[in-house]
């Protein structure tokens, strides 16, 4: 389960600026604003939406709550999120929550300076607490992992708990499209080398935490088409 309060968040086509998607971002802050920097984007007018696991593998990933802090910046929930979110609820599976998270990345959150830090752990928590499942731009999703096999996004926002596994773990062949009117679904979670397009599917976790650990990788920002 998850503690997101709205699972799903619908926007308009952006009027005024450009909207953009960028993978998995783990931590890799630094990689995001100079990826920024390069597409020349506009923080007045422009939008960029993730798809999720913003912490964890990276460097800086309490940077999260500067950007869920920001107007121009948002993010559906990844497995990563949702298992800081977990580790740090008050539920009969915390402890499973937060060895779980230690043994995928999340041991910075627990050691110094974020140690017994309540009051970041609290600001992080409530922003990662209010990240929804699905965002839809126009004719666009973006989720975490795969979108399930629903005729329309209100199945999902009625009982989030019977989709979260598939949205958030999901790694196999992607499954239909069959919400009317959608042309791309925008995931990460499964790294690949490059963007990679399985019909309607986007593939975009280009492994940006990878460089960090002496291997190939990048963070990906695409214009929304």
């Amino acid at each position: 389960m998850t503690g997101n309060w709205k699972s799903v968040l619908q926007f308009e086509k952006n009027k005024n600026g450009k909207d953009f998607v960028c993978g998995d971002i783990h931590g890799c802050f630094d990689d995001l604003d100079a990826e920024l920097e390069t597409i020349k984007f506009n923080k007045a007018i422009d939008r960029l939406f993730c798809v999720g696991d913003l912490i964890d593998r990276g460097p800086k990933s309490a940077f999260a709550v500067d950007y869920l802090e920001s107007n121009w910046f948002y993010s559906v929930m990844g497995n990563h999120d949702n298992m800081f979110l977990m580790a740090n609820l008050e539920s009969p599976d915390r402890k499973d929550y937060y060895f779980e998270h230690i043994r995928n990345g999340g041991k910075w959150a627990y050691e110094k300076p974020y140690a017994n830090h309540l009051v970041f752990h609290d600001l992080l928590l409530n922003k990662i607490s209010r990240l929804p499942l699905i965002i839809r731009v126009d004719n666009t999703i973006i989720t975490h992992a795969a979108l399930p096999e629903v005729q329309n996004l209100e199945e999902i926002a009625d009982n989030p708990a019977a989709y979260i596994d598939m949205i958030l773990w999901y790694r196999g062949k992607y499954p239909s499209v069959k919400i009317p009117g959608i042309n791309r679904v925008y995931v990460g979670h499964s790294i690949v080398d490059k963007p990679k397009q399985s019909g309607k599917y986007i593939n975009i976790d280009t492994g940006a935490f990878l460089k960090y650990w002496g291997r190939e990788g990048k963070l990906t920002v695409l214009e929304l088409e």
